[in-house]
């Protein structure tokens, strides 16, 4: 809970608000690898993503997933928007663990 000050001198508590992490599938782009459309697994896949341009590479449901330039604030704009995230995986020497590209 937080607290909150109100005009006549008492402090009220009010809930917090939790945020959950969504779980985001990942679609890599088969001519440009380092191009991944995310999508979050409540919405649908967009329809240029259907096509034989694009593979499922996996999904991330935790911070520590995500690979290196996947932005958890401007995938959650980007959905909201227009329901997915399109970013560039940054290079091979700065992603840690690489397994989420082989499941493509």
């Amino acid at each position: 809970m937080i607290a909150s000050s109100v005009g006549s001198g008492f402090t009220r508590a009010r809930p917090r608000t939790v945020r959950r992490w969504p779980t985001y599938n990942l679609f890599r782009r088969r001519e440009e690898p380092d191009l991944i459309c995310a999508v979050p697994n409540d919405f649908p896949v967009p329809a240029f993503v259907s096509g034989e341009a694009w593979t499922y590479a996996g999904s991330i449901s935790a911070p520590s997933e995500a690979p290196a330039g996947f932005s958890a604030e401007a995938a959650e704009h980007g959905a909201e928007i227009c329901g997915f995230h399109l970013f560039h995986v940054l290079p091979a020497a700065a992603v840690p663990d690489q397994a989420w590209r082989a499941a493509g």
